[in-house]
């Protein structure tokens, strides 16, 4: 496989705790209205994307306290973009005795002028081993151990393959990470647009950068314009602003994960017009300029949405599809686990908030998907993956 230039070395730090390869392990912390990934190689390594909208100590620590055990290390610490919702709770998690080992990350582009920012995010990142916050290379591919592979596939609107688009939102600044383990595949990119689509009446400001995201993995041959990407995060909380169809239609999903919390009526995240389109064959969407939902790219319906919690639902009248939509499954902290081989599973803590208090109100629920490579096919009366006939 041959990359873009912007990739020179694949960079392995292996933080093994135990002997042999473990399975990958993505863990979508409830944060509430924000979000905070903690993603586990194989080999152990251990990713931190973004920190969360609450202080560290109403979910975020706890959590880490209650994974990591004794080993309160992180290699890596990326924050997806400088807005509060995503580096609020790093001050509390580093207060509580969790290192960063290697690197503090962040996407280039203009430093925002934010005491805030600076006393949750730069100050105390120099408290770390890895030292002040850097800003990340993309195209820069780190080894999860076991073949697993993470890929910074774009950051501040520059893509792995060098194109650059023009951004002026701090959200289409997001960092891109791509995981490859086998035969799973997974894509995070914080709040990143995907702009104005007309067909399914998203309107927005951010610019379609979601776009150029799955052309460059397809060119880059990271996925597979047949098959795409298992997982794939629904960006910015479920937001009408990214998301849109000719971007889902690429990147092919067959699983969507939401971070999202409440209260929001001021964003109404998840939107209808975002959900709707992706789990019904009828969505409802008020399309933009005269526009039909007919004449939006077909998708194939996503096999489940997962959201961390539940979006306010309670807000003043809008026209329909700009309204809150909770079709997903209302799991709490979620756990994608794989070995990457023909199936990988989900499951979900039920620990939502419920009155600015995490507790056990959401669903708890295990599942197990077949990788795209493999089908579902019933066997005496169990479900079994076999590989997709050429």
């Amino acid at each position: 496989m041959r990359l873009a230039k912007f990739l020179s070395v694949i960079l392995t730090v292996c933080a093994c705790t135990t002997v042999g390869a473990q399975k990958l392990a993505i863990h979508y912390i409830n944060t509430g209205q924000g979000g905070s990934t903690l993603i586990i190689g194989p080999d152990g390594t251990k990713v931190l994307y973004d920190f969360g909208v609450k202080g560290g100590k109403a979910a975020l620590v706890p959590y880490l306290h209650a994974l990591l055990h004794d080993d309160k290390k992180i290699d890596y610490a990326i924050l997806s973009h400088r807005h509060k919702d995503h580096y609020y709770g790093y001050f509390d998690m580093v207060e509580a005795g969790i290192d960063v080992r290697v690197a503090n990350f962040e996407p280039d582009g203009p430093k925002l002028d934010s005491s805030q920012l600076h006393s949750n995010w730069y100050i105390p990142a120099e408290k770390t081993t890895a030292g002040k916050v850097r800003t990340i290379p993309v195209g820069l591919a780190i080894s999860l151990g076991d073949s697993a592979t993470m890929y910074v596939v774009a950051a501040n609107g520059i893509l792995m393959d060098g194109t650059r688009v023009d951004v002026v939102n701090e959200n289409d600044r997001s960092v891109v990470l791509f995981i490859s383990y086998k035969n799973f595949q997974f894509l995070i990119d914080g709040d990143l647009g995907g702009g104005t689509e007309n067909c399914s009446g998203h309107q927005t400001t951010q610019t379609d950068v979601q776009t150029y995201v799955a052309k460059t993995l397809i060119n880059q041959k990271l996925i597979t314009s047949e098959y795409g990407v298992d997982a794939l995060h629904i960006a910015h909380h479920g937001s009408e602003s990214s998301s849109p169809l000719r971007y889902i239609a690429l990147m092919k999903p067959e699983i969507g994960l939401v971070s999202v919390g409440n209260p929001n009526c001021k964003y109404r995240h998840p939107r209808r017009d975002v959900i709707s389109p992706l789990i019904s064959a009828a969505p409802e969407v008020t399309p933009l300029l005269g526009s039909s939902f007919d004449s939006c790219p077909s998708i194939n319906t996503l096999q489940a949405i997962y959201q961390t919690d539940k979006g306010t639902e309670d807000c003043d009248l809008m026209p329909i599809g700009k309204e809150t939509l909770n079709d997903g499954i209302i799991g709490g902290d979620i756990i994608l686990t794989t070995n990457g081989n023909e199936t990988y599973t989900i499951k979900t803590t039920g620990r939502v908030f419920l009155n600015g208090v995490k507790s056990q109100n959401g669903v708890v629920h295990t599942e197990a998907y077949c990788v795209d490579e493999y089908e579902t096919e019933d066997e005496q009366n169990e479900q079994t993956c076999t590989a997709r006939k050429p």
